[in-house]
């Protein structure tokens, strides 16, 4: 049985992109035991980005998202999972 979405978003980790400017606020998924605000590789994490006005934008395979959390959540778990990141 694969992962569903509960377990998927219950990986969350919040961080800052850029601590020292308090800007955007990185939720990364999955893949992200080594993620800190000192250290966190965008290219190799599962992540929605939140604006400092608040907006969530998610971009994938060079095409940007933006919605809720949770309806970024939905996509990001989809494309995921049909990528095989969740296998």
């Amino acid at each position: 049985m694969g992962v569903s979405l509960e377990e998927f978003t219950a990986t969350l980790r919040l961080t800052w992109n850029d601590p020292a400017g308090a800007g955007e606020k990185v939720f990364s998924y999955w893949n992200n035991e080594c993620v800190t605000s000192d250290a966190v590789n965008l290219e190799e994490v599962l992540h929605i980005m939140r604006a400092r006005n608040g907006e969530f934008r998610l971009e994938i395979a060079n095409l940007l998202h933006k919605g809720t959390l949770e309806e970024l959540e939905g996509t990001l778990y989809a494309w995921a999972l049909d990528e095989g990141w969740l296998g």
